[in-house]
């Protein structure tokens, strides 16, 4: 999370980055450079880096720590918990997706526009790739046409046309969320395979016999796969309640499902941000896959296995997704 989004008092953090580690620890990256690495700090060790006014480095170290303890700082989960936390925000436009991230979450759009697309102008899909094209439909040039499909949604959901514009925007971006967020996931599920595959190549060297060790690598195996077997299920019942409102819509029905979704970003965005972090590491300490076995158990035992039962305990503190 880049820090000059957050209102602290010293300039210098302002080009600092709060970062997660493979050990699902907060740090602050003052630097990041290809050629020097990353300068990566405790929060605590702040003062030994920073000369500044001693009020002025207390206020934003509190602030600092606050933002440690969040699980995720993606955009969607920083909203809830920046919120939460009384903490704002520079600019609204911090907390939005950039236009080139959208832009790669289109074909994931799709499959949550084209209902509503299809419902309201019996249109298909394939030219519409944000909910702004979807919001352009309706403000059509032409205002009779315009005015039609705006009554036509309003009677579907019982709702003013006034009504339109803010259930439009909310509908667009909790399902921005979802397409961000199942991205996310999909980039993980093949890593996350051959990870698997890397640590079983253990059991056929000498470590076999190293009974530890090899429940350890279980343990590890085990956690990921019911973090990635809970994830995927909270999306196949997003998908579900997405199916029933469209059977069933009217304003309640999507203020359920709109609060439903919204309420599970932090857990999902947590879950799949400690994940990340973890398979980003292993591809930055074995680009290649390879490794001696002693230095595959090393990275099992130092990265992976720290913060997994902290990962399962927020899964399993994830909202019901019954409505």
């Amino acid at each position: 999370m880049p820090l000059r989004i957050v209102p602290l008092r010293l300039p210098g953090l302002a080009r600092a980055r709060l970062i997660k580690s493979a050990q699902l620890n907060s740090e602050l990256e003052l630097f990041h450079d290809n050629a020097t690495g990353a300068g990566l700090i405790q929060i605590k060790a702040l003062p030994d880096f920073i000369g500044a006014d001693e009020e002025d480095l207390k206020a934003d170290m509190a602030v600092l720590y606050e933002l440690a303890e969040l699980n995720s700082f993606d955009v969607f989960s920083l909203r809830n918990s920046l919120r939460d936390l009384k903490i704002d925000v520079r600019h609204a436009a911090d907390l939005t997706l950039s236009p080139a991230m959208e832009a790669r979450l289109t074909d994931y759009m799709k499959s949550f526009t084209r209902p509503l697309v299809v419902n309201v102008f019996g249109a298909n899909t394939d030219n519409v790739r944000n909910s702004g094209q979807i919001i352009e439909m309706f403000t059509n040039v032409d205002r009779k046409v315009a005015l039609k499909n705006m009554q036509k949604i309003a009677a579907m959901m019982n709702i003013t046309v006034a009504d339109i514009p803010d259930f439009l925007e909310k509908y667009g971006d909790i399902y921005l969320s979802l397409s961000y967020f199942r991205r996310c996931l999909d980039e993980i599920v093949p890593k996350f395979d051959q990870l698997t595959d890397w640590m079983d190549e253990m059991r056929g060297t000498m470590l076999r016999e190293n009974q530890q060790l090899m429940d350890r690598c279980e343990a590890v195996r085990s956690g990921l796969n019911e973090l990635l077997g809970s994830v995927t299920g909270r999306f196949e019942s997003f998908d579900r309640n997405s199916q029933t409102f469209w059977d069933n819509i009217s304003m309640e029905s999507f203020q359920k499902l709109h609060a439903m979704i919204t309420s599970h970003h932090e857990t999902i965005g947590g879950v799949l941000c400690g994940l990340t972090v973890k398979l980003d590491a292993w591809e930055t300490k074995f680009p290649h896959h390879t490794g001696s076995p002693h230095k595959r158990a090393e990275f099992v035992q130092s990265d992976l296995a720290p913060g997994l039962e902290k990962l399962l305990k927020l899964e399993h503190s994830a909202p019901s997704t019954i409505m």
